[in-house]
Parts: structure tokens; C-alpha cells; sequence
């Protein structure tokens, strides 16, 4: 690994053999070979180039909400974002925001422009790029509503797909190999108040059912069709299970927290137990929404 050679390239922090756990919500996960954090949009391109021609893997990280790594790290390089592309711009009518930005904080920042229809995604942790490829989505409302093009990387080439040219579902996208950059939007304008009024109901609402006070990674489990996984792990009785300190919660069964020093070897013990159970008792295989990332499970 030519450190030098990156440097004279990248503009940015380099991190070697950095602890995963410090950089996810679960607070779980050895250490990744090389941690970048780029200056600039230019530099997550040059941080793309310099691995591909070095042959090291790459893996983008977001806000490292919705991610379980492994014990033993991941290999190669990580890109962390969520600083770098952290950036909103209004063209007329179009709003275009960097892979990097807050969920979150885009949902409120579009409210404070006049703009309504994402005021159910405001509870959703994680950034935007994660939020695209995975279809992010609550309370009946999905990202991909909204969205207009994608502009990312594929196979080390920078390109913009419209969104007629992406294949997305529940959940899901056919995104899952490329590195996001930046995303349009197209939202309408509506009454504001009676939106934020709605958004702040249904934070409250999350607040209530959700373990917002211990490490987690949000949904863990996809909901099944017309069924709740959280309904189906709660009805077999697994509220409260333990492996090591992975839980599943008391307050929300399709949560699994951190109640401490879990690590991942509990973390999948404890998932791979709860689909075992819910399938002999329900006949429903539960996938996971959670995505794995690394070495060490």
C-alpha cells in the first residue's frame, strides 16, 4: 500500500488500522486496513482511482447507521462521506445534495424551503447515499418518490443515471455496487406547517416505540410482505433475548442493541436465532435490512 503515492494525490485524513467501532451506530466492528476521510468531492473520485489501481477493495461509509462490521475489520480502503459531500443546492425547482448529507437534517432543511412529501423520513438515521440505495423509506412515504437522477461511480467510472434507468423496489435498489456522489430531487410545495406539525408527530411517535438510547442499527430485519417483522419476533416471545450483549429490545423486537461490549459474533448469533425461530413458527424467512460489511462474524 503506497501511502506516499495517496497523499500526493488526496487531499484529506488518512487512517491506518482504524477501529470500526468509532465509526458505527452499533459501535461494533474491528479495523478497517485504511480509513480516508476526503476534503472535497474530487478527492472521494481520486480515493476511488488510487484503490482501483492499487487493487485495494473499497467500501463507501455513510454516518455508519445501518451497517454491522465485522470483528476482524474490513480490508482495503474505507471512505467515509458523510463530512465530504455534505452540501445542499436549489436549481429552481431542483434540489441537488450531496451523498453525504443527514437524513435528517435534508428532511428539515426542505420544510424550511417550503417544500413537503419527505416529512416521514425524518426519523431515518444515516445519510443520503445509503438512504438511495437502500430505498430508504417510513410511514408510507420511500426516497425514491422524490428523486429525479443519481450521479455515482461505476466501476471506477463517474456517471449520471436518470431515474428511469434505475431499477428500485422495497428496500432496495440495483445501486448497490456504486458509490453515490450526489442526488436530485423534485419535491412539491405545500403547507409547511401542517407538515412540520406531522413530522414532529411521528419523531414523537418513533421516540416512543424505538430504543433510541442504546447503540443500534435500526431496523435490522425487512418487513415481510403485508406483515411486521417486529410483530412476528415479538410474538415468538424474543423480546429480550441475549446473546453476550446483543439484545433484542424490549421497547422495538426488530431492534437488536448494544447493551454494552457486544460484539459481532453476538450480534449474528442473535440474528441468525431470531430468523431460526420466527421461521418454525411462522414459516417466514426474514431478511435482513442491516447491511454487513467486513470480516468476522
Amino acid at each position: 500500500m503506497d501511502v506516499q503515492k495517496l497523499h500526493s494525490i488526496f487531499n484529506g485524513k488518512v487512517f491506518i488500522n482504524e477501529p470500526m467501532a468509532l465509526h458505527t451506530w452499533l459501535k461494533i466492528g474491528g479495523p478497517a486496513d485504511l480509513f480516508l476521510v476526503p476534503d472535497r468531492k474530487d478527492d472521494v473520485v481520486a480515493a476511488v482511482e488510487f484503490c482501483r489501481e492499487t487493487k485495494l477493495p473499497i467500501t463507501i461509509l455513510g454516518s455508519g447507521s445501518n451497517v454491522l462490521v465485522g470483528d476482524k475489520g474490513i480490508r482495503g480502503a474505507v471512505i467515509a462521506i458523510h463530512k465530504t459531500l455534505d452540501y445542499i443546492l436549489e436549481e429552481e425547482e431542483c434540489i441537488r445534495a450531496g451523498a453525504g448529507v443527514n437524513l435528517p437534517k435534508f428532511v428539515v432543511e426542505m420544510l424550511n424551503r417550503g417544500y413537503t412529501g419527505m416529512e416521514g423520513l425524518g426519523g431515518i438515521p444515516g445519510t443520503l447515499g445509503g438512504a438511495i440505495i437502500m430505498n430508504a423509506g417510513a410511514y408510507g412515504t420511500e426516497i425514491f418518490e422524490f428523486v429525479t437522477d443519481v450521479e455515482l461511480i461505476r466501476n471506477g467510472l463517474p456517471m449520471t443515471l436518470q431515474k428511469a434507468q434505475i431499477l428500485f423496489s422495497y428496500r432496495g435498489t440495483d445501486l448497490t455496487g456504486d458509490i453515490i456522489l450526489e442526488v436530485g430531487f423534485v419535491f412539491e410545495r405545500g403547507d409547511t406547517e401542517v407538515a412540520k406539525e406531522r413530522r414532529k408527530e411521528l419523531l414523537t411517535k418513533r421516540k416512543n416505540s424505538q430504543p433510541l438510547d442504546r447503540p443500534n442499527a435500526g431496523s435490522i430485519f425487512k418487513n415481510p410482505p403485508n406483515d411486521f417483522a417486529g410483530r412476528l419476533i415479538e410474538l415468538s416471545g424474543l423480546k429480550g433475548t441475549r446473546f453476550g450483549d446483543a439484545v433484542v429490545s424490549d421497547k422495538h423486537a426488530n431492534f437488536l442493541v448494544n447493551d454494552g461490549n457486544a460484539t459481532a459474533t453476538d450480534m449474528m448469533r442473535l440474528i441468525r436465532h431470531v430468523q431460526e425461530v420466527v421461521q418454525r413458527d411462522h414459516q417466514v424467512a426474514l431478511e435482513l435490512e442491516v447491511k454487513l460489511l467486513g470480516e468476522g462474524f
